[in-house]
């Protein structure tokens, strides 16, 4: 386990009051890991955006022949995962035999 660091801060009343109320609702074991479960959401939703804008410079820089192309294999991929696997086709996926 990562060592922790004690650190001390001043909230206002209303502050600190919706914290404790937050933490009975989250049933959390103790302000602190309340205080570290809200750090990560924000963490990963600062990741999330920064990916998001990664994902949309990179699809901004492409050629409109390349973005239908991925959009034909996005498709492609869609229908071939998004289909029920039957019996008879993970038999010949696999190649079992029964």
């Amino acid at each position: 386990m990562p060592r922790k660091e004690r650190i001390t801060v001043s909230l206002s009343q209303g502050t600190a009051r919706f914290l404790r109320s937050l933490r009975t609702k989250a049933h959390s074991p103790s302000m602190s890991a309340l205080v570290e479960k809200i750090v990560a959401d924000l963490q990963k939703s600062a990741e999330m955006e920064q990916l998001e804008k990664y994902f949309v410079a990179y699809y901004d820089r492409l050629a409109e022949s390349s973005i239908l192309e991925d959009s034909a294999w996005g498709a492609l991929g869609e229908a071939t995962l998004g289909s029920p696997a039957t019996e008879e086709n993970e038999h010949q996926l696999t190649g079992a035999v029964r």
